[in-house]
């Protein structure tokens, strides 16, 4: 019996929509609305957080690294991030001795960046990003080469002028028809001898990862200056040493900073899943505070479906008296108008959830925001429009229930 209710709801709700087409409209905006925000924030939040953590998984795994200092402190705890400027600054003597005595360790490097005019002849690139590094970089870091060789020992420890190209930066020098390598560029002012070329790695958020030239770090110091810091690197040499690894590494700079057990470490570790846990926290925050932004779309669409509605059964009053007169019950009313209500949201919902997510996906298109359509968020949009309906449809259902049917026949 409920189901041939239901079916006559849905019927008798579907003929008020093609019967009174500016109520309908306006019945189903403020959910198609509300629903439409709510599922192209949640599918860009989904999307970004994906993207970021793909690209901290992307670091390496097992790979660590040891700052002077920890530019998460900024967001978790300023007092110690001010008091980390006092700590001393990281350096190639501190790279050695690590990996001396970092047994866990598979391999233990440093790098620096900063930027630079790269140029070829007559070909001029404006601030490319100049990676110095170590010559363990190839097993710390996802970077393959598409031609020539990467740094060797001997480029470090000489300070030679070799250099590797970024993909784009190769390409934008020499073009398609000439081979960079073993071809002398401009960088700094000074000569450089290509060594090799990078393969493509992509962009973050539109920002190109090919845009760089990477030189052996003694070399960066001479043209840059060694008052930088070193951020070093290291790889544990198996997935299950990373925590043997870091406490090893710990151990070993403090002695070698001899500090003394009282003393707080004067660097800072940082992991992936440090990184991870951050976003995480700061992801939840910003997804909080747009969903309750665009919340209220929601309540202003099921606000609206009520007073339609409850203009519906005001217009209808004749109607109810009739199906009274002829043996409809209270019940069979309000059931009636319930579903319409739930019929009508849940139409809405479902235009919203397709219109957010192709909103969502051009926005993906026209911006580097990437976005991600997940089946959560499908059911969040129909369920949260099955609510709507049933909470904001449940004043005007029991209005229309509690008509006196000789009232409602004397309705004009």
């Amino acid at each position: 019996m409920q189901a041939v209710q239901v079916g006559e709801g849905v019927r008798i709700a579907l003929s008020s929509l093609r019967a009174n087409k500016l109520r309908t409209f306006l019945t189903l905006l403020g959910n198609i609305v509300g629903v439409m925000s709510v599922i192209a924030v949640v599918s860009l939040l989904d999307g970004i957080d994906l993207y970021a953590r793909e690209k901290v998984l992307e670091e390496g795994s097992g790979v660590f690294s040891i700052q002077r200092i920890n530019p998460l402190q900024f967001v978790t705890d300023v007092d110690a991030f001010l008091k980390s400027f006092h700590n001393p600054r990281l350096t190639l003597d501190d790279v050695s001795w690590l990996r001396d005595h970092v047994p866990s360790a598979e391999a233990v490097g440093a790098r620096l960046a900063a930027s630079a005019e790269v140029g070829y002849k007559d070909e001029k690139l404006d601030g490319i990003e100049v990676m110095g590094r170590t010559w363990e970089y190839p097993v710390i870091e996802d970077l393959s080469l598409e031609g020539g060789r990467n740094l060797a020992r001997l480029d470090v420890q000489r300070s030679r002028s070799s250099c590797i190209l970024g993909h784009d930066v190769a390409r934008k020098l020499f073009g398609e028809d000439i081979d960079p390598l073993g071809k002398m560029i401009r960088l700094a002012g000074r000569r450089f001898r290509v060594i090799g070329v990078a393969a493509p790695r992509g962009a973050v958020l539109g920002n190109s990862r090919d845009r760089f030239v990477l030189i052996p770090i003694t070399t960066y110091g001479k043209i840059f200056g060694a008052h930088e810091s070193l951020e070093i690197r290291i790889k544990a040499r198996d997935v299950n040493l990373v925590q043997r690894a870091i406490d090893e590494a710990t151990m070993a700079l403090r002695i070698r900073h001899r500090l003394r057990p009282s003393q707080d470490d004067d660097f800072a570790v940082i992991t992936s899943e440090i990184l991870l846990n951050l976003w995480k926290k700061i992801e939840g925050y910003i997804r909080y505070v747009l969903l309750a932004a665009v919340s209220i779309s929601l309540l202003v669409g099921g606000i609206v479906l009520m007073n339609v509605m409850l203009v519906a059964v005001t217009d209808r009053t004749r109607e109810i008296g009739v199906r009274k007169a002829l043996g409809a019950t209270r019940h069979a009313i309000l059931w009636q108008f319930m579903v319409e209500a739930v019929t009508l949201s849940v139409i809405g919902g479902l235009l919203g959830t397709l219109i957010g997510f192709s909103i969502a996906m051009l926005v993906s298109v026209l911006t580097p925001i990437p976005s991600s359509i997940q089946i959560p968020a499908v059911i969040l949009g129909l369920g949260v429009t099955f609510v709507l309906g049933v909470v904001f449809g449940t004043v005007p259902a029991y209005k229309a229930g509690s008509l006196d049917p000789v009232e409602a026949l004397r309705h004009e």
